[in-house]
């Protein structure tokens, strides 16, 4: 017997993408995965080699799978991603799914936005504010919001779009914060926190992954902020890391000046009351699951 709801995803070995596995199944969704990779989990997916880039591959990936739903994790976020021209590429690609789902008969999608499309401002961000989009990372993703949107309206396809604000879990990059106070502190090394002030709104990856999956399997269209609505500054955030890890000594908080916007967080109205989504991970949580893991 066929299932009623085939999900077909891209991104699912990323950082939030490896963690929408459980969620997805646990709503009775039927679960192939667009990789690269030769070597995959045996986790019950049905991971189909495909290269993105390669319209033609993509094209037989929709054949073959027929999925009812779509959600596109696929972009670069490493490296020098923020100017990177590859971000165009990745623009062409989500075009690309959308027209090869619309032909196999798909009937809903949700595309991963940046809460850096947003125009900021000090109070929580909503999804109906303006947006300002200053990297070309992020005036991409926007234009794929606008056109995707665009393409979903004109075909009769539900289309969610989540905006994500800032993200940690398990696995990270040792580049991004999480990761780099925990390896540094671990070996005894010094972390200097320049902008201690700064205050930003942080989710833990499985709650993203959760949030999207229940965006999903929703009937919610338009955009969804992916957040906690709270704020953390960058000095509480790095302190309670190095308390639990017994390496205080090694960590200093400065207030330096910049022009980083001081206060980023996000209103989570619509995924709490629309979604239906409830926040399983507090911060402290997250951060003991994380290191005893």
């Amino acid at each position: 017997m066929s299932c009623a709801k085939k999900v077909l995803l891209t991104g699912v070995t990323g950082l939030i993408g490896k963690e929408i596995i459980e969620p997805l199944k646990n709503m009775g969704f039927e679960i192939s995965a667009l990789t690269i990779d030769e070597n995959n989990p045996d986790n019950g997916v049905n991971w189909i080699k495909c290269n993105l880039f390669d319209e033609n591959s993509v094209k037989q990936a929709f054949e073959q799978v027929k999925p009812t739903h779509l959600l596109n994790f696929a972009w670069a976020t490493t490296g020098d991603y923020l100017s990177s021209a590859i971000n165009f590429e990745f623009v062409k690609a989500g075009l690309n799914l959308l027209k090869y789902f619309k032909e196999n008969g798909g009937q809903r999608v949700v595309y991963v936005g940046t809460c850096f499309e947003y125009k900021f401002k000090d109070e929580p961000l909503k999804e109906s504010d303006p947006v300002n989009p200053q990297t070309l990372y992020a005036v991409c993703k926007n234009s794929l919001h606008e056109m995707a949107e665009e393409f979903c309206k004109i075909n009769n396809i539900s289309f969610g779009y989540g905006r994500i604000f800032y993200v940690y879990g398990h696995g990270e990059n040792e580049k991004r914060l999480t990761a780099h106070l925990i390896k540094t502190l671990s070996n005894n090394g010094e972390v200097i926190i320049n902008n201690g002030d700064l205050i930003k709104d942080y989710m833990y990856t499985k709650d993203i992954a959760g949030g999207f999956a229940a965006f999903l399997n929703s009937g919610v269209t338009g955009t969804v902020n992916m957040c906690t609505g709270r704020g953390i500054s960058l000095k509480e955030y790095s302190t309670y890391i190095a308390k639990k890890l017994g390496k205080e000594k090694y960590l200093t908080i400065r207030y330096e000046q910049t022009n980083q916007p001081p206060v980023i967080v996000g209103d989570n109205s619509r995924l709490i009351n629309e979604v239906g989504y409830k926040i399983k991970y507090s911060f402290e949580q997250a951060i003991d699951e994380i290191l005893n893991n």
